[in-house]
């Protein structure tokens, strides 16, 4: 039974890391006083962030930062002055893109900073270890409770993709159908403009009897 719980739980490892696409931990230069880093986030997700500035010369004290994280529609999650590191957390209110911005106050530090962020959403963000504390769930139960909310963002994503698809479907058939009536249109005037043409023309001619 333990070789079994241990191979259960090696493949219940193996699906999570195969699922895990909800977390991103990224090493960047600034390069420039303002980096943004984006992530489009679905309604209702849990969102966690930890950040980290590190000087690139040795021996250096890590440079302090501005941190401002914003909503699709710009309203500010968080926002912090002067840190070398700290952590951001929210529930996404709307499906969009949001953003976190990082400055430093000049170029030159700018080209000696250097930043760390692990930014964690849904399933990665979640307190794993508090909630198996809470209600007593041994470790195959919380890798079980993983896989089947890793599964079930899954899903929700399928499911923004597949409306995301109908709306682009549904504006595209609306642009062909204007296509299609603005192509009648101009057709109408061409022909109206042929035959305004042929009147003046035969009209032009009897008054000069030729005709």
């Amino acid at each position: 039974m333990k070789i079994a719980g241990c191979a259960i739980s090696a493949l219940l490892a193996c699906l999570l890391a195969t699922l895990g696409i909800f977390t991103h931990a990224l090493e960047f230069e600034m390069q420039s006083q303002l980096k943004c880093i984006y992530e489009e986030i679905n309604n209702n997700v849990i969102v966690v962030g930890e950040y980290k500035s590190l000087s690139k010369e040795l021996n250096h004290p890590s440079p302090a930062v501005t941190v401002k994280v914003e909503d699709p529609h710009g309203n500010v999650l968080h926002e912090a002055t002067g840190k070398t590191e700290g952590q951001f957390a929210f529930t996404s209110k709307m499906a969009g893109e949001y953003k976190a911005c990082f400055s430093v106050p000049d170029i030159q530090t700018a080209y000696q900073t250097k930043l760390k962020l692990d930014w964690r959403t849904g399933v990665a963000a979640t307190d794993w270890n508090a909630i198996a504390k809470k209600e007593h769930l041994d470790a195959l139960t919380v890798e079980l409770r993983k896989l089947e909310d890793n599964i079930r963002e899954v899903y929700n994503e399928m499911l923004q993709l597949q409306q995301r698809e109908q709306e682009m479907r549904n504006i595209s058939e609306e642009t062909n159908t204007r296509v299609a009536w603005f192509s009648i249109a101009s057709l109408g005037v061409c022909v109206a403009s042929t035959l305004l043409q042929l009147w003046y023309l035969r009209r032009f001619f009897k008054r000069k009897k030729l005709l």
